[in-house]
């Protein structure tokens, strides 16, 4: 068996949980200090968001930090885990890279495109392996997606549909726009990343959304323009639903294709519906983990989940906020 490279964690709030309680039972990484301001974020066992309860972590060979320059002088690793505000993940990013550690940074990539840039010229400077967390591209019924639309099972992709709505978030950096980019960057990012994997970056996007509690963009639908005869693609996001309701919808010629709770729903055109059982272990936040350790332990460039794809998806996320705020279609500036 491989050596295991070691991995530190910064920001133990709620992602920093959900990731915290996937290095078990890694076969390339193990966990060796999480970091995180609050001391207090330490006492807890597991935290909770809209997907449910993160689980326990096996933290007892874990160092705890409060400051990223005490963590750095006080245990060796080779891996930076993400964790933090969306505001902070550019500057860790380049910061953990110029001191000589691979990154995995939770989404969105960084808070601007502009961000963004930076991070990716900063891995090539480095030679660091840089991955953003788009869990989308890591979870098992949408790598099912992926595979249908790629191997033209059904015929050509002729609509997709995607939602994700819930309320508002209780932390309070989160409804500062400046911070989060609001739902259109914190939570609809989640579809706009994975409709990019898929179709490619859109010509233009037509967004209808509005303004609520946070000065941000809190309730969008986006259209995603692609060249004649490409699919009709839309996607919705929200903070201000009372309760959390996600969906995907792809209609090829021959089927359509949905999620269910036993896995991915099939609706042929001509026959019988039937549902493909897609596991649901393990998660996506294992995968990712799993994927990029391995990327750096065997020396494999990062494919799945490219820095520049990412940060393509937080252009086409600016597009849509431009949209948005001006009522007018955008072209995206790929």
């Amino acid at each position: 068996m491989a050596k295991k490279i070691k991995c530190a964690l910064i920001g133990f709030g709620g992602m920093g949980h959900f990731h915290s309680a996937q290095y078990a039972k890694q076969k390339y990484v193990e966990l060796v200090a999480i970091c995180d301001s609050d001391p207090a974020s330490f006492k807890e066992k597991e935290a909770e968001i809209n997907l449910g309860k993160s689980g326990e972590s096996d933290l007892g060979n874990v160092k705890f930090f409060t400051s990223y320059e005490e963590m750095v002088s006080s245990v060796e690793f080779d891996m930076l885990d993400i964790c933090l505000p969306c505001p902070l993940h550019a500057e860790y990013a380049i910061r953990a890279m110029k001191d000589g550690y691979h990154v995995l940074c939770e989404k969105p990539m960084a808070r601007t495109s502009a961000d963004a840039a930076k991070m990716i010229e900063t891995s090539a400077k480095t030679g660091k392996k840089l991955m953003i967390a788009q869990c989308l591209r890591f979870a098992n019924n949408f790598r099912k997606i992926k595979e249908m639309y790629d191997s033209g099972k059904y015929g050509k992709l002729l609509r997709l549909d995607m939602r994700r709505n819930g309320g508002l978030p209780k932390k309070v950096w989160y409804r500062d726009p400046a911070q989060s980019g609001g739902a259109l960057l914190d939570l609809h990012l989640h579809d706009t990343d994975f409709i990019q994997y898929l179709l490619g970056a859109p010509e233009k996007v037509m967004t209808f959304g509005i303004e609520r509690t946070t000065g941000g963009i809190d309730d969008l639908m986006s259209n995603y323009v692609y060249a004649s005869g490409g699919p009709k693609v839309s996607s919705e996001g929200s903070w201000c639903r009372g309760a959390w309701y996600s969906s995907t919808v792809a209609v090829f010629e021959k089927a359509t294709v949905d999620f269910c709770d036993e896995g991915v729903r099939v609706c042929p055109v001509d026959g019988k519906e039937k549902i493909i059982k897609v596991p649901a272990s393990p998660n996506p936040y294992f995968n990712e983990i799993a994927y990029f350790s391995e990327c750096i332990v065997k020396n494999k460039d990062v494919e799945v989940c490219t820095p520049e794809s990412t940060r393509l998806s937080i252009v086409i996320a600016e597009a849509e906020e431009k949209s948005a705020r001006t009522g007018k279609m955008v072209t995206v500036k790929k």
